[in-house]
């Protein structure tokens, strides 16, 4: 596994000048509205191919819909300037068809996708079995039309035949519109610039506190019962330090949350924090944050020191004392592993195994893999070695696919939305993710979290350029991404917010309504909270007027899970499993660590469909706790779930 995940695929899609195809989502030519005008959904192989005949072969895979009757489609192109559409195809490419307008004298009609955005318009011709290619669908129509293809849909393939299966069962969800909202609180004005944040309930009422970096002072906010946030800044301890990255865990599992700010340990007794000198970091920390790393459930800490790369230092665990400096018997001292760089990291399970693994955004980039006995082996993520990421972060989670891991990569005007192939290699499909190839500048850090409350994993990165926005893509599920902004601008995120320079970023329930906030520190010293109204715009009951998208969104119900532990909750993993053990998603506690910034230690997770399912926490010492959930039309549309 590790051979074929070494043996990469250049990505560099996502990091060059975003495509100049800027189609914009039409709301009504959707690929469920194609389903809806056609007799006929199938999904083909292409099993060969003659350029010279200008002929190609595809094998029948799957009907979504309708009666097919042909095992074997001969596909042909008499004109010879549509060679290209046989001269593109690959033997074993996938394409999904559209066969047969439900209008008449339109029953031989054909529409069919390759890929890359790129669609064709074809006829039957005798029987199924035989399809004579007419045109490419978008010859003559404007590419910054609503009405082209490309803005149907750009994905792969094969994420178009999951939209067009799921859709014949009702369970596809795929929005057109955008969903999200939010309103903003500025908590306080520093005379600084504001760099790792933190959200975290730092004195274990239950309630989300905030906390900010600043070279004029750290500041410590406490919610209280009404929402409000007090400067508690002195009377925790934190009067006078200064830092640029924070994090948070329970270090010695006492029940208190513990400080990490750059490379020094405050560790919380009383309500008030002491500052130890616990971990032997020496130069500068660029950014450090709280991971596990040995499996012992205790929180290990993992530093970016500037011209020195990535240093690891391990927790003694329950005899206490000093942490272990272990960066070069963990293999952090390679150059093959960024050693002597300068870059920010995020901690993620890139394999799903358990074992935390790092990724560099330093240099080419690398993906850090640790492996059974404890090294970190490495891969770059831009393998021709020309493009760098230098200046970026990295943000985490289950992206593109429900259940399997990728990462989205920011610097400056590059980005890269990164996941492994079926055979193991890293590709970018940010040319192929619709409005997440749209450009950018200025980018600094991203988050990775359900921003809409619909189950899927929104991005949102942050520009620290004046005059340059911040960039907020809303998933829509099978690797499709919109920009809200460009269909609601300014009524999604305020512009003095989305508009403003900003550094660190950090995402949780702040308020307890089941939608996530935004915790944003701002170059301008403005510690600002984006509130997420979300639901509260989100309608109670749907009627005859209701969309399909809207009615999905009303069935969906949110479950926040907190696990009352001490011990192995930084990096433990939920996962949701369906009423057949299979997974249909993962979340972490520890992960968006960004520039130095933290959430909480609880999860969010958004439910659409009904059904009996069990919620599997895995612990970072590998303990397994069960609990089942099941949700119905009368079940809250937020609960609370404690797992003791």
């Amino acid at each position: 596994m590790m051979n074929n995940r070494r043996l990469l695929i250049a990505v560099l899609a996502g990091l060059a000048v975003a495509s100049s195809t800027r189609a914009v989502i039409n709301p009504k030519l959707q690929p469920s509205h194609l389903g809806d005008r056609y007799l006929n959904v199938v999904a083909c192989r292409v099993t060969a191919i003659d350029t010279r005949a200008r002929t190609a072969v595809l094998k029948l895979e799957g009907v979504a819909k309708g009666d097919f009757d042909a095992t074997e489609i001969t596909l042909t192109i008499k004109s010879e300037e549509l060679a290209g559409a046989i001269l593109s195809l690959s033997k074993g490419q996938k394409i999904v068809a559209y066969v047969g307008k439900k209008r008449i004298r339109h029953e031989n009609d054909v529409l069919y996708y390759v890929g890359g955005g790129v669609w064709y318009l074809a006829t039957v011709s005798g029987s199924h079995s035989k399809w004579e290619v007419l045109s490419n669908a978008d010859k003559g129509v404007d590419p910054s039309s609503s009405e082209i293809m490309f803005g149907t849909f750009n994905g792969e393939p094969e994420s178009l035949w999951e939209l067009m299966e799921e859709t014949a069962k009702n369970v596809a969800y795929y929005p057109a519109v955008p969903l999200t909202r939010f309103s903003a609180k500025t908590i306080a004005g520093l005379q600084r610039p504001v760099r790792g944040v933190a959200m975290y309930d730092f004195n274990g009422d239950g309630r989300c506190d905030l906390l900010a970096c600043c070279d004029a002072g750290n500041r410590l906010f406490i919610q209280d019962d009404r929402g409000e946030f007090a400067d508690q800044t002195e009377q925790a301890g934190l009067a006078g330090t200064k830092s640029v990255s924070c994090s948070v865990a329970d270090v010695d599992a006492d029940g208190d949350a513990d400080l990490l700010l750059d490379g020094a340990i405050y560790r919380q007794a009383s309500g008030k924090f002491t500052k130890g000198n616990d971990v032997p970091h020496q130069g500068e920390c660029l950014s450090a944050a709280f991971m596990e790393y040995n499996g012992d459930g205790y929180p290990d800490v993992v530093a970016s020191c500037r011209d020195e790369g990535l240093a690891l230092y391990v927790n003694p665990g329950r005899q206490g004392g000093a942490f272990e400096n272990i960066t070069e018997a963990a293999g952090l001292t390679d150059e093959s592993n960024g050693e002597g760089l300068t870059g920010y990291f995020e901690v993620c399970d890139w394999d799903v195994d358990g074992r935390s693994d790092l990724i560099y955004v330093a240099g080419p980039g690398y993906l850090l893999w640790q492996n059974a006995s404890g090294i970190f082996e490495p891969s770059e993520i831009a393998a021709d070695g020309d493009m760098d990421f230098d200046g970026g972060t990295a943000a985490f989670g289950t992206i593109t696919r429900p259940a399997r891991p990728s990462v989205y990569l920011v610097a400056d005007d590059r980005k890269a939305l990164v996941r492994e192939d079926d055979g193991g290699a890293l590709v970018d499909v940010t040319s192929s993710g619709n409005e997440i190839q749209d450009p950018v500048a200025g980018l600094l850090m991203a988050v990775a979290e359900d921003l809409n409350a619909d189950g899927t994993v929104d991005l949102y990165a942050a520009s620290r350029s004046k005059g340059i926005s911040s960039f907020y893509v809303s998933n829509r599920g099978y690797a499709s991404f919109m920009l809200p902004e460009k269909y609601r601008g300014g009524k999604v995120v305020p512009p003095a917010v989305y508009n403003q320079p900003a550094w660190g970023l950090a995402v949780g329930d702040v308020n307890g309504d089941g939608a996530l906030d935004v915790l944003i520190g701002g170059q301008d010293g403005k510690l600002q909270l984006l509130l997420n109204e979300t639901l509260t715009d989100r309608p109670k009951q749907a009627d005859v007027s209701t969309t399909h998208d809207i009615r999905k969104q009303i069935q969906t119900r949110i479950v926040t899970v907190k696990p009352a532990l001490s011990k192995g909750v930084t990096g433990c993993r939920l996962t949701l499993l369906d009423d057949n053990g299979k997974p249909i998603t993962h979340r972490w506690i520890g992960t968006n660590v960004g520039v130095g910034c933290c959430g909480p230690a609880e999860f969010t997770l958004a439910v659409r469909e009904p059904g009996n399912y069990t919620l599997r926490l895995r612990l970072a010492d590998g303990t397994v706790r069960e609990q089942k959930l099941t949700i119905e039309e009368n079940t809250p549309r937020h609960q609370m779930i404690t797992l003791q």
